[in-house]
């Protein structure tokens, strides 16, 4: 007799994958480039990271390809008009793409020369034009496995699945896949994070490496900002899962945010007279506690210190940096929930009018 655990099992686990629409199939590498120079087949540099394999990596990839090594599978998300969006896989197609010249956006890394191969010593040199054409049609009719996951898939559940199963040598970061999902439901959400992110003032503060830039870490931190602002209360185990939900709410409905458009902007704005070193701990690394901290404060007494002068300002900050109370929220597992919502009361406690 089937107990009422497993029952209750099987339950959950048919409505989970029931929450799914994906597929997959088997195609040349020849087809997908037919595919990306119709617009069927969809690179977007203003959400994804940018094409940055080396032209070592980039001849390994074209030398697995001839010797008949088998490759990891391309992810795509297929839109509401049933064109598909790279999730995964971006550096080998744009790899093949550019090889055969025919790579948008990049023109400048199209019909790139091959360096030698880890066993073919002979690639060294050679390009598309001189390449032998069985070689060639060798690489066009390579064979690559594509998983597309459906525009009628249930988000969350297409999230979890980027999340996990993401299999190139670059992971893609919670932001990335944050946005590759919730630009499905609008782009005016993702829109604003980018054209938050690339304030002059923003980017002066947090100083970002160019790793952090390609990996959208100055969006996330708009988006952090967005989330818990006023709504830091709402945190639920782990703040990546909170971002999420609320990007997801946000792509959904343009009150959850517009609002705070304004605020963000101005926080930033006065912030940045304090200088550069703002949100940088005691080891000079940047800190996203203080962070969370000094902005939330800010925001919810902005017109205060718009009015007082940036001394009081400056003065509220080195308490909070020294504060112990807040020290104690920050550090090893600052994102989960107790420490998100202490580390942000507390922060908002050393902010408040004292009149």
């Amino acid at each position: 007799m089937i107990s009422i655990e497993t029952n209750t099992l099987e339950q959950e686990i048919a409505k989970v994958r029931n929450s799914l629409s994906a597929d997959r199939l088997d195609m040349s590498f020849g087809e997908l480039m037919s595919m990306y120079t119709s617009s069927e087949l969809i690179i977007d540099p203003e959400f994804q990271r940018l094409f940055r394999w080396k032209i070592e990596q980039q001849t390994r990839f074209i030398e697995s390809l001839l010797l008949g090594i088998p490759i990891p599978s391309v992810f795509v998300a297929e839109n509401e008009e049933g064109k598909w969006e790279i999730v995964d896989g971006l550096q080998r197609l744009s790899t093949i793409f550019s090889f055969f010249g025919i790579l948008k956006n990049y023109d400048q890394k199209n019909n790139w020369v091959m360096v030698e191969g880890g066993k073919v010593k002979s690639l060294k040199g050679l390009t598309l034009e001189n390449l032998p054409l069985k070689f060639r049609l060798n690489i066009k009719r390579s064979v690559c496995r594509v998983e597309i996951v459906k525009w009628d898939s249930d988000y969350d559940m297409r999230y979890e699945l980027f999340n996990r199963l993401n299999t190139g040598g670059s992971p893609l970061t919670d932001q990335e896949i944050r946005n590759c999902i919730f630009r499905g439901i609008s782009k005016d959400f993702t829109e604003l994070l980018k054209q938050l992110a690339e304030q002059e003032d923003f980017r002066e503060l947090i100083q970002p490496t160019q790793r952090q830039e390609e990996e959208l870490y100055l969006h996330e931190l708009v988006l952090r900002f967005f989330s818990l602002f006023n709504n830091h209360h709402n945190v639920s185990d782990r703040l990546s899962e909170h971002m999420t939900q609320y990007m997801k709410s946000a792509s959904q409905h343009q009150d959850d945010y517009v609002p705070k458009i304004e605020i963000f902007k101005r926080s930033i704005c006065l912030v940045a007279q304090i200088g550069s070193e703002l949100f940088k701990a005691k080891n000079n690394q940047f800190s996203s506690s203080l962070y969370d901290g000094i902005l939330n404060g800010v925001a919810a007494n902005l017109e205060y210190y718009e009015s007082h002068g940036i001394s009081e300002l400056a003065s509220r900050i080195e308490e909070l940096k020294s504060d112990e109370k807040f020290k104690g929220f920050s550090g090893v597992a600052a994102n989960y929930k107790k420490r998100t919502k202490g580390r942000i009361e507390r922060a908002l406690e050393v902010f408040a009018i004292h009149e």
